[in-house]
């Protein structure tokens, strides 16, 4: 009971963080693109959630065991376009310490600037834990790890950064069950 109270206490005000962001975004709002004569409308979350024309895949994008070893750009690029010719619009990634969540967005961003018809969002995770998470030292569930603050830090970042690509913020979903501690 104690872990789902801490649990909830963390993930509560990150929630309201998010919806607060999504609910901000003006529906019908409309900006250029390219210096374009053409408006094109800003999507939000609620337009692309449930969404059969939006369909969603989790991504890594990793080549290697050792995520130490990111893709490239243009890699993260490719695999874009591969999903984009396959109909995904929106990917789901899971941190944001490594460079790949930045470097997909800047990929994506790229990707817009060279093709106009090209659309791709992002529901960025960030990854939270509990103290000692991942270790050979027991975890401590009624507390929180150092990293937690520098994961949401950088996830409002690149936010702010990429507001027409990031669409979704998923937080901390892998420390809400129990089965993450078996990985």
């Amino acid at each position: 009971m104690k872990r789902i109270k801490y649990s909830i206490s963390i993930t509560t005000p990150f929630m309201v963080l998010v919806l607060m962001l999504f609910s901000s975004c003006g529906k019908n709002s409309t900006h250029k693109k390219n210096n374009d004569t053409e408006s094109k409308k800003i999507m939000t979350a609620k337009d692309i959630l449930g969404d059969p024309n939006y369909l969603a895949m989790s991504y890594g994008g990793y080549r290697n065991k050792n995520h130490d070893i990111e893709p490239t750009i243009d890699e993260l690029k490719d695999d874009m376009k591969i999903l984009f010719a396959m109909g995904v619009r929106i990917v789901r990634t899971y941190k944001v310490h490594l460079p790949q969540a930045a470097n997909l967005l800047k990929a994506i961003s790229e990707l817009k600037k060279e093709d106009n018809d090209f659309e791709m969002y992002v529901m960025l995770g960030a990854w939270i834990d509990c103290k000692n998470a991942w270790t050979d030292i027991a975890p401590d569930h009624d507390t929180e790890s150092e990293m937690n603050k520098p994961q949401i830090e950088e996830a409002v970042r690149l936010v702010n950064k990429h507001p027409d690509i990031v669409k979704i913020i998923a937080v901390g979903n892998e420390a809400m069950v129990k089965w993450a501690e078996s990985y």
